[in-house]
This record gives C-alpha cells, sequence and structure tokens, in this order.
C-alpha cells in the first residue's frame, strides 16, 4: 500500500512541479506597430470645394451619366456617375459650389477625373447653372471594379 501510495504522491508532485515551472516561466510579448495611411490629392477649379467621400461597396447599378448633358448644381444634390455595377467598389467626392465670391461663371463646365495608381476613370461631367449660384452639391461617384490596387496606392482627384 505504501509504494502505490508514494507513486501518487511523487505523480502529484511531478504536476504540481510543471505546473509551477510553467508559471514562473517569463512570457515575452513582443508588440508590433501597424501604420495605415488614406490620403488622396484633390486639385479644384476656382469656385468649387471638393469633399473626400471615400469608398463604398454599390448596393445597386447606375448608368453612367453623359458629358453631352453635364449634371447642374442645383437646390437638390446632385450625381453625376460612371456607369456603376452592384458590389462593384465606388469612390464618391463632393463638389460643392461655394458662397464666396469666387463663383465659377454661369454654364461653366468641368470634367471630374480620378485615377487610382495609373488606372484612370471618368470623367464625369457638371456644370454651374445660369444664373451662377453658391452653396449647392453634386456626388461626382466612380465605379473602380471590385478590387483596390495592392496597398500602397496613391488616389488623385481632379476637378477642372
Amino acid at each position: 500500500m505504501l509504494g502505490k501510495g508514494s507513486r501518487w504522491i511523487f505523480a502529484a508532485k511531478l504536476l504540481l512541479s510543471l505546473v509551477a515551472i510553467v508559471f514562473a516561466a517569463s512570457v515575452s510579448v513582443t508588440s508590433s506597430t501597424y501604420q495605415a495611411e488614406i490620403g488622396s490629392a484633390v486639385n479644384v477649379a476656382n469656385g468649387l470645394l471638393a469633399t473626400d467621400k471615400g469608398f463604398s461597396l454599390a448596393s445597386a447599378a447606375s448608368n453612367s451619366t453623359s458629358c453631352s448633358s453635364p449634371v447642374t448644381f442645383g437646390p437638390s444634390p446632385g450625381i453625376a456617375n460612371t456607369n456603376i455595377t452592384a458590389g462593384h467598389l465606388v469612390y464618391d467626392v463632393q463638389v460643392n459650389s461655394t458662397g464666396s465670391t469666387s463663383i465659377p461663371p454661369a454654364g461653366t463646365r468641368f470634367n471630374v477625373t480620378l485615377v487610382i495608381g495609373s488606372n484612370p476613370y471618368g470623367p464625369v461631367c457638371i456644370q454651374t447653372p445660369i444664373p451662377s449660384v453658391s452653396a449647392q452639391t453634386i456626388d461626382c461617384k466612380f465605379d473602380v471594379g471590385t478590387a483596390l490596387p495592392a496597398s500602397p496606392y496613391t488616389f488623385k482627384v481632379t476637378i477642372q
């Protein structure tokens, strides 16, 4: 009986020793710092203001607007877009006519283009109303496909 009991005591001591060693062992933690950078360049003609609204997933398809009849700033926000396919990524930049004294002349047409990496999208065409009015908006939307280029990449919006 003493032989079997001492085996149990030995096994228990061995188990407790292993548990103590595991808890006493130093745990080394290494930290990694990850950074993400989102940036854009927006070139805007005098009298307009552009706001980057970012990328989103298209929930529905939409036909493109035509540069032969540009989207005109109006009392309700307008949308100028390329052909959009449901499920594709869409980049949106909001263009505002400003309340400053530098409102573009009435009937001025602008081409809005997007370049991601080396891939151009657009243009979509917008126009100031006759007579010119300030504080109106047009969302310019570009279908960029199902995936963005490998990171890092650049994108640039030009309104001229």
